[in-house]
């Protein structure tokens, strides 16, 4: 069987599973999204459809959903996860999220300090001290969904009157603020509370609503070569025991019924917002349009 996924933990996952399965072996192709994309499209183009399961982010299953390259599997484990985080016709079901949020350094900023609304970030305390990734265009649409066109435009235009500090990669920005080179910083929740449980000085806004959310779908080839083991293989990574193993790696995983791995991490406590997959059929639009509010080269 042969998975195609971005997940860098998805070898570890491949192992536990053939343990669990000794009969099945999984062969795990790791690569980026585009690559993945553009693996499946030439492949498929060429009459070859090599793999049985992939596992992307949101916006590239959209395309794989559209273009007819995985099908409906509707798993039992599907019943534990909540409506946005599983597709309604079967297609996909999230693995794993990343909970986007505001963290800041606790020795520049206190906690009464920091900010508990997005209204907020447009003090003019937080001029040139917020930080962003040139690439975030999940806060355009999340804030689209959340509020309205208009809302979210007219925002994120004042918002770049902050002078926002611009990085690669959320990581970065994590470390950046646990550094104390950036004040606040829009991260990962679940890398920040990593952090923060290794003694960084970094914290986290949990209450500014929406907490924006991205997923991790997997879904089922269209014509698997093993479809029996694919569906196994699904069903494993959906399952309690598969989930308890995302959440081992420092993961956020989407079954709603794994205990947090801290308390602040309780996702019935979080204002959640998974945004929808469909986005992805305009994703050069969306990132053009949020690098625009900042003047950013498109």
């Amino acid at each position: 069987m042969v998975w195609y996924t971005v997940l860098s933990e998805s070898v570890e996952l491949a192992r536990q599973f053939e343990r669990k399965y000794p009969f099945i072996k999984v062969d795990v192709l790791r690569a980026s999204n585009p690559r993945i994309l553009n693996r499946i499209t030439t492949e498929v183009q060429s009459g070859k459809y090599n793999y049985d399961v992939v596992r992307t982010r949101d916006y590239v299953m959209h395309h794989l959903v559209q273009s007819g390259l995985v099908q409906p599997y509707e798993s039992a484990e599907r019943n534990a996860y909540e409506p946005g985080w599983r597709d309604e016709k079967g297609f996909w079901t999230s693995t794993d999220d990343n909970y986007y949020v505001f963290g800041y350094n606790t020795r520049l900023v206190s906690r009464a300090e920091a900010p508990k609304t997005w209204e907020d970030l447009l003090d003019p305390r937080w001029k040139g001290k917020i930080g962003l990734d040139g690439q975030d265009f999940e806060l355009y649409l999340g804030l689209r969904k959340k509020w309205s066109e208009e809302k979210a435009q007219a925002f994120l235009k004042r918002l770049a009157k902050q002078d926002v500090q611009f990085y690669a990669g959320h990581t970065l920005l994590a470390q950046l603020v646990a550094a104390g080179e950036l004040p606040l910083a829009w991260v990962f929740a679940h890398r920040a509370e990593s952090m923060k449980s290794k003694g960084a000085p970094i914290e986290w806004v949990s209450n500014m609503d929406p907490i924006i959310v991205t997923l991790g779908p997997i879904g089922l080839g269209a014509r698997p070569q093993h479809p029996n083991a694919a569906k196994l293989l699904i069903d494993y990574v959906l399952s309690r025991e598969g989930q308890q193993l995302i959440q081992s790696f420092d993961r956020i995983p989407s079954r709603s019924d794994i205990k947090p791995r801290t308390a602040k991490l309780n996702r019935k406590q979080l204002p959640l917002l998974p945004l929808d997959p469909e986005v992805g059929g305009e994703i050069k639009t969306h990132m053009n349009r949020f690098r625009s509010f900042f003047g950013l080269q498109q």
